[in-house]
């Protein structure tokens, strides 16, 4: 005779135990995933924004060999740079967005970037535009020269009859270079005075979520050498006095910071003399004092000159 089958099934205390583990395991497969969608998601944002900052820094590196003489109605404006600071820089390149219109036939335009830091853990760096149809320049803003306390960005005054900037944009954001109180320069140049700043290098530090140690900030750095650096020449030469009364003036020790060539001028008691070599040899000349004066020009139209007196005995 066949036994009755156990028909028993689990107990209260075993479905508990077993609705408790499952929870914990579909929990921690949750937060796992949780885990795992947060930094999928940051590290989208942060190849983002690496991405826009280094089209940016490529912009920046483009418009910055691009650069043109700055030119007023006086001549060639010494320098490449119109304002260099550790965190904004302002300069004329070549606008190559549209043709050339009015008496701007190099088609030139003002271009300044600068790190706005109202938000340590997120600065903002601003790209400012300035294009014109004039001969020269407009004037740079007040707020951008180097002797006052500049703001980024900058806004038209009040009552201006035209704006400073065409256009004001924001081009790179979670900037972290002053976070912490930190004071990473954006910008280092290989000079103290802007006319003999030959190169411009930028270090720029972005950190999506700057409140994690990790992964940290990022770090993006570029290195641009200028091709118009439009330094002055050098003005020297020497005076001496021949046996016959002549002076010989030898300007050999003038030279152009940039290897370019030199012409001359040549003066004798505000007279100015018919030569143009680097070296000459005066006329006989009476006894007395003489004041010599030699201007050199380079082809990009800067000069310097120098003056010597010289007694002939």
């Amino acid at each position: 005779m066949t036994g009755v089958r156990d028909e028993r099934g689990f107990t209260l205390i075993e479905l508990l135990v077993a609705m408790a583990i499952t929870t914990i395991v579909f929990g921690s497969t949750l937060s796992v995933l949780d885990v795992f969608q947060s930094n999928n998601r940051f590290d989208q944002l942060r190849n983002e924004n690496q991405d826009t900052a280094r089209t940016t820094l490529d912009r920046l590196s483009r418009q910055l060999r691009n650069i043109v003489a700055r030119t007023t109605e006086s001549g060639i404006v010494p320098g490449a740079l119109e304002q260099a600071a550790k965190y904004e820089v302002t300069f004329q390149t070549i606008d190559t967005t549209k043709s050339s219109s009015g008496s701007n036939k190099v088609n030139a335009m003002r271009v300044r970037y600068c790190l706005n830091d109202s938000e340590p853990s997120n600065e903002i760096l601003w790209e400012q535009v300035r294009r014109w149809n004039t001969l020269e320049a407009p004037t740079l803003p007040t707020s951008s020269e180097p002797e006052t306390e500049s703001t980024c960005p900058d806004r038209t005054k009040e009552g201006a009859s035209e704006p400073d900037w065409n256009t004001t944009t924001q081009v790179v954001q979670h900037v972290t270079n002053r976070n912490g109180g930190q004071n990473r320069p954006l910008f280092t140049y290989s000079a103290k005075e802007t006319p003999e700043i030959l190169a411009v290098n930028t270090d720029l530090f972005i950190n999506i979520n700057p409140k994690e140690t990790r992964p940290g900030d990022s770090e993006l750095t570029s290195g641009v050498s200028l091709r118009n650096a439009n330094r002055r020449p050098l003005a020297e030469f020497t005076a001496t006095e021949e046996g016959d009364y002549t002076v010989h003036l030898n300007a050999s020790a003038s030279y152009d910071p940039d290897g370019l060539s030199l012409t001359y001028k040549w003066w004798e008691n505000g007279k100015i003399l018919s030569t143009t070599s680097q070296q000459y040899v005066t006329p006989v000349l009476k006894l007395g004092k003489y004041v010599f004066k030699l201007e050199v020009t380079n082809p990009g139209g800067l000069s310097a000159s120098t003056e010597k007196e010289l007694e002939v005995k």
